[in-house]
């Protein structure tokens, strides 16, 4: 049980942060609302981000650091196999 609640005090407290950054970076208070630390049963801590909508996706974009990515390589991204149907 001690473990889990210092899962959990850490991961609250990460998640807290992580909310505060994203404010910081433009996000609302609503856009961050979803942000939030989970323990699982056996004490494996996780931050939730959730779902961000477009305009605050875009916010987030324009603040993180510019990827390190030549402009001729910038379409070589990872790539998922087609699946047929």
């Amino acid at each position: 049980m001690a473990q889990y609640k210092s899962a959990r005090a850490e991961v609250d407290h990460i998640a807290a942060l992580v909310r505060a950054a994203l404010i910081r970076a433009g996000l609302s208070e609503d856009d961050v609302s979803q942000v939030r630390g989970r323990v699982t049963g056996n004490g494996r801590a996780f931050v939730d981000v959730g779902a961000l909508r477009v305009g605050a996706a875009a916010k987030l974009l324009e603040a993180l650091p510019p990827a390190r990515v030549s402009p001729e390589k910038a379409d070589d991204g990872p790539r998922l196999p087609a699946e047929s149907f």
